[in-house]
């Protein structure tokens, strides 16, 4: 019998295919900055880097970050010239190590690269009727994933096929629906679901975009808009409120205590380089300094790690990584209490 996969399936599959891995920002501490007279891009790419870590656009303006902008030569790792849309720009890697320690004397709170995956339901309503921003090259798509992607947040566009038109209406999303919305969404398994919808104004005898948009936090349901006289403009104010709001929830102050240490263990191990591969997976943590293999039998290892995070913040990282599934939560104890059992067991999902 021959088996056909529909478009819509064909797209899904590869969608999901991509959303193992959307959560996990790439180059986090990397800024592409435009070449100006008269403008420090070392000072620009510090700046861009520390509200992306942070996700506080408001994270130049204190008092130890601002003074700190005229250092910002030593935070430089590397850095090349590029020619990209018809400009000259300079793209900088900074120190990661020296950007956290920043942030941390500061008691900011830093935000790893792996971060939740954002779904994002858009209508546009003009002249009392309402649509789907459906395709991708729309301006509104274009100007959301480049907002998005300074931000440094995983951003899912639905693909508006004929599973989500049947489940869901612009008014569902307009109207903040989210019984019809969160049947939508489930497909995606998205981390953050929003709904928005961009409508014109008249300010001043000029034209005015205006984003009204909605989230459930907790049972929650919060509200919030921003107006821009462009779609650029707009969608990056969007994108730094979502983040800023996210950041409340993900990003961790690392501790200057001392390290804590913990330790996990992770099922369905096949050999050596799904051993490794667990291990990289752990110390890509944003406040873990060290990972240890500490025993490896049947399938099942435990790995020691030490952490300038507490143990709700690593629980919380780790649960954005789709190759560790957690399969048990136990009572939170250090490997300094008397027992040593594990702070949660893993399930090792291969790609």
């Amino acid at each position: 019998m021959k088996h056909c996969l529909s478009l819509s399936g064909l797209l899904l599959a590869i969608l999901m295919m991509f959303h193992v891995h959307a959560g996990q920002i790439a180059n986090l501490y990397q800024a592409d900055v435009e070449v100006k007279a008269n403008v420090d891009w070392q000072q620009e790419a510090l700046a861009q880097i520390l509200t992306r870590v942070s996700g506080k656009a408001d994270v130049i303006q204190k008092n130890g970050i601002k003074t700190e902008l005229s250092k910002a030569s030593s935070y430089v790792k590397q850095f090349e010239n590029v020619r990209l849309d018809n400009k000259n720009r300079m793209r900088v890697l900074l120190d990661a190590n020296k950007v956290n320690q920043l942030l941390q004397k500061n008691d900011i709170a830093v935000w790893g690269a792996l971060r939740p995956d954002t779904l994002v339901w858009l209508v546009n309503q003009e002249n009392g009727s309402r649509e789907f921003v459906r395709q991708t090259d729309n301006s509104l798509n274009v100007a959301m994933a480049q907002a998005f992607k300074d931000a440094a947040l995983p951003l899912l566009i639905p693909l508006y096929d004929m599973d989500d038109v049947m489940h869901l209406t612009e008014t569902d999303v307009w109207a903040a629906f989210w019984q019809p919305v969160m049947a939508a969404s489930a497909r995606y398994q998205a981390d953050a679901i929003i709904v928005g919808s961009v409508e014109q104004e008249l300010v001043d005898d000029n034209v005015h975009y205006k984003l009204i948009w909605q989230r459930q936090e907790d049972g929650r349901t919060l509200r919030d808009e921003v107006t821009a006289s462009d779609e650029q403009t707009l969608m990056t104010l969007f994108a730094s409120t979502v983040a800023s709001q996210l950041s409340n929830i993900y990003a961790t102050v690392l501790s200057s205590a001392g390290a804590s240490r913990f330790v996990v263990k992770v099922d369905a191990l096949e050999g050596l380089s799904d051993i490794v591969h667990v291990q990289r997976l752990l110390q890509q943590v944003v406040g873990v300094n060290q990972v240890t293999v500490k025993n490896f039998i049947s399938g099942h290892a435990y790995y020691e790690i030490d952490a300038l995070i507490s143990a709700d913040a690593l629980l919380n990282a780790l649960g954005f990584n789709r190759q560790l599934q957690v399969v048990d939560n136990q009572e939170v104890i250090s490997l300094n209490s008397a027992s040593i059992p594990a702070l949660a067991t893993y399930r090792f999902m291969r790609n």
